[in-house]
């Protein structure tokens, strides 16, 4: 719980300054977040109770009642006295949810730049990853207009997300939902004999480029979690191998 447990209430220094930090200034799709940040104060529990909390504007009642909203950014600082983890979700309507865990409280010594963090929202394609240092599975996908799109892949933190390149937000995906997916286009009927949804790392080196983003691009329409406004070209797993070949004479001097 907060300091005083009364609502409305404003956001502490380190709550503040934590907000801010998983929704950098320099990408453009976090600029609304930041503004609620500044401008809105604590108006109450989340629907995950304690440890989460609803920014809103004044005189709003909280809405705790509407499906919890996807998660839009998160980061994790090291500390002396333990870890704290900072998660915010997507906005509803004039309210913003956001959760955190470890010693919040905590008045911890220094400026927050001081302890060893990582946040998902900092990273660039061809960055490693945030969380482990690791090298990353990386598919480009793109729309018919050329809205570019990255969908990065962690195998040793279980991760995944869609980085996209006009707003520069990293979007977290969830694992057994792109998972899932990914078994319905590879066309496994029998749905007990999915393994566990784990076995994406496990077997990532098994599925090309093109069932990953056929994976994501279905995924993304039945549930959206990132809004394009147009559909992903697909490449099919035959266009994908003639170009490799084309590619391959190319620079062989064939035909």
């Amino acid at each position: 719980m907060g300091p005083d447990d009364i609502f409305p209430r404003e956001l502490t220094t380190l709550e503040h300054a934590l907000l801010l930090w998983v929704l950098p200034a320099d990408r453009p799709g976090y600029a609304e977040y930041r503004k609620m940040v500044r401008e809105w104060n604590i108006v109450g529990i989340g629907q995950r109770g304690a440890g989460g909390y609803i920014l809103g504007a004044p005189g709003l009642i909280p809405d705790i009642e509407s499906p919890l909203p996807q998660l839009l950014a998160f980061g994790l600082v090291k500390t002396e006295l333990g870890e704290i983890t900072v998660s915010v979700r997507e906005r509803l309507g004039d309210q913003l949810e956001f959760e955190t865990s470890g010693p919040i409280e905590a008045d911890l010594p220094g400026e927050l730049a001081s302890y060893r963090r990582w946040t998902l929202s900092e990273w660039l394609p061809s960055m490693p990853c945030p969380g482990c240092d690791g090298v990353l599975r990386e598919v480009k996908m793109n729309t018919g207009s050329g809205h570019s799109l990255v969908l990065a892949i962690c195998v040793k933190d279980h991760r995944l997300w869609v980085f996209d390149a006009q707003s520069k937000v990293n979007h977290p995906i969830p694992v057994t939902g792109f998972y899932n997916e990914l078994m319905l286009q590879k066309e496994v009927q029998d749905r007990r004999s999915v393994p566990d949804s784990r076995r994406l790392f496990m077997d990532l080196h098994r599925y090309t480029d093109a069932a990953l983003t056929g994976a994501f691009s279905s995924y993304n329409r039945l549930r959206p979690k990132v809004f394009l406004g147009e559909p992903l070209v697909v490449p099919t797993e035959g266009s994908i191998n003639w170009f490799k070949r084309a590619t391959r004479r190319l620079f062989k001097g064939g035909k």
